[in-house]
């Protein structure tokens, strides 16, 4: 297979940097939301293995746990209201169990904020 050249290459490193993401998930995030802006439906479900309280694992496809787990599935939200002209969406902290849900938080920075 050919190597995938791209004249701003560097660029796309440097904004999955900013992001906490490899190149690849940074380009795969952009052709989500493309497509999603054009109304297909793009985001499959994550889910998380709940055991006694316990975060277990992650999975798209959650299979029956013989140990009773339950899966839930992981919802994900911000620090604060995102709007991509002004903040940053910082890789996001560690899941959390909060009731009876699985939450990812994406920390959000104001964009003035990226080289303090």
């Amino acid at each position: 297979m050919p190597e995938f050249r791209y004249a701003r290459e560097e660029l796309l490193k440097a904004a999955a940097e900013r992001k906490g993401l490899t190149v690849s998930a940074y380009l795969r995030s952009i052709a989500d939301a493309a497509l999603a802006s054009e109304g297909f439906p793009v985001g499959e479900q994550q889910y998380c293995l709940v055991r006694d309280g316990e975060l277990i694992s992650t999975s798209f496809k959650p299979a029956k746990d013989p140990d009773g787990g339950e899966w839930l599935p992981i919802e994900n939200e911000d620090t604060e209201p995102f709007d991509p002209a002004k903040h940053w969406r910082l890789k996001p902290l560690p899941l959390r169990l909060d009731g009876d849900r699985v939450v990812r938080t994406y920390p959000v920075i104001a964009k003035c904020q990226e080289h303090a």
